[in-house]
């Protein structure tokens, strides 16, 4: 049995203006429905729209870029256009802290200021509550990195920094935004375990937007493979990985390395149908089962 979608969006586009004339459209009409509770797994190759379908939810889109879509809910109510992805409680942790953090205000600063737009703290019960979130993510000795600059902490520490951030907005929905791709693997693994932990403590909904299956398999419930701006298969995480359906995640699937010795990575091929592309006019979903439905070509009627 499906769970209830804390966010169901419809119809989402997205289009980037050149010239105050052309559009480019990067995402394409798709339809985004995340189950309540869960850790849910955005996959696909750079460039296919997964981070931009994101920002598009947190309306944090570039300014020559443009969204509409149908009906947008969160927790089964409607949001009106106007309102949307304001003042919900959805919050992101960006792939790279250095680009988030301000490199002259120290780290104090920066949880005080989250913490003071969201509550009426004065600032020294502002500054308790920030180095007691550093203790939750981990960071040792928290009242000495309230003082410290980013540039004075590990890529580790500044994203442990972005995570005590997103969770001082009080969210019931984190988008993690490839939160490891800056990081060596063990302090990926550490991340990645306290996002696992938190997310059980606190009772988060999860959107792990990663390129990398092997994190998808250990955390992810359900998974949604994107390609060219649309989804083009969503599962359970068994029902993606072992009975996939879309070529171009069987493709994706091929292109994950085992420890054989001696082989060759595998290279996606782009052109994975023959003939000309499908318009959206001419593609639908076919449902595999409750949880697992993928993209195919509308079949042709006598």
């Amino acid at each position: 049995m499906t769970k209830q979608p804390i966010l169901e969006l419809k119809e989402l586009n997205v289009a980037l203006l050149e010239d105050k004339i052309q559009q480019t459209e990067i995402i394409k009409n798709i339809d985004i429905k995340i189950p309540k509770g869960e850790i849910v797994g955005i996959v696909g190759e750079s460039g296919s729209g997964k981070s931009m379908t994101m920002r598009a939810i947190m309306d944090i889109l570039p300014e020559n870029a443009q969204r509409n879509f149908s009906t947008f809910t969160f927790e089964g109510e409607p949001v009106s256009f106007a309102k949307a992805s304001k003042r919900l409680p959805i919050s992101m942790i960006f792939q790279d802290p250095m680009t988030s953090l301000n490199p002259l205000r120290k780290i104090g600063y920066h949880l005080i200021e989250v913490i003071r737009r969201q509550q009426k703290l004065s600032k020294k019960a502002a500054k308790k509550l920030a180095i007691q979130e550093l203790e939750k993510v981990g960071l040792t000795n928290p009242e000495k990195r309230m003082t410290q600059y980013p540039h004075e902490l590990s890529g580790g520490m500044r994203q442990r920094v972005m995570i005590a951030m997103a969770l001082l907005v009080k969210p019931k929905l984190l988008i993690a935004d490839e939160p490891t791709t800056a990081l060596d693997v063990t302090i990926q693994a550490q991340i990645l375990t306290l996002i696992q932990k938190l997310q059980k403590e606190e009772d988060l909904t999860v959107v792990l937007v990663t390129h990398d299956f092997g994190i998808v398999a250990g955390m992810c419930q359900s998974v949604k493979v994107m390609y060219q701006g649309e989804i083009v298969e969503e599962g359970t995480t068994d029902e993606i990985f072992y009975q996939s359906q879309h070529p171009y995640t069987k493709e994706l699937l091929k292109a994950v390395p085992t420890v054989e010795k001696g082989q060759r990575l595998y290279a996606i091929q782009h052109q994975l149908e023959t003939g000309e592309p499908l318009t959206a006019a001419q593609k639908e979903f076919r449902q595999l089962s409750e949880t697992h439905r993928v993209q195919v070509a509308k079949e042709r009627r006598a």
